[in-house]
């Protein structure tokens, strides 16, 4: 028997193996590059809540800026009144 017709299908064999080899690895780098990527967008998404926590620190609340607003309005009514009375003496 001669060694052509065996020939064929083991390079064939081979090149599939080495296709199939390569593939496996870079489907292994993507899905390491891919990791990496999540972990810088988990860190980029920490560190821009931080910053907002930075930031909101030592400015009112919503609750405190709505109370404000209601102590300011009694405020000024009191003093609408005040110079009504005044005008009127």
């Amino acid at each position: 028997m001669s060694p052509e017709p065996f020939f064929l299908p083991a390079w064939m064999s081979l090149l599939i193996g080495l296709v199939l080899f390569f593939t496996r690895k870079w489907v292994a780098d993507v899905a390491r590059a891919i990791d990496g990527l999540d972990a810088r967008l988990r860190a980029l998404e920490k560190t821009q809540a931080d910053c907002r926590v930075d930031l909101a620190r030592g400015y009112a609340t919503r609750a405190e800026m709505e109370r404000v607003a209601e102590r300011l309005e009694s405020h000024a009514t009191r003093l609408t009144i005040l110079e009504e009375r005044d005008l009127a003496a």
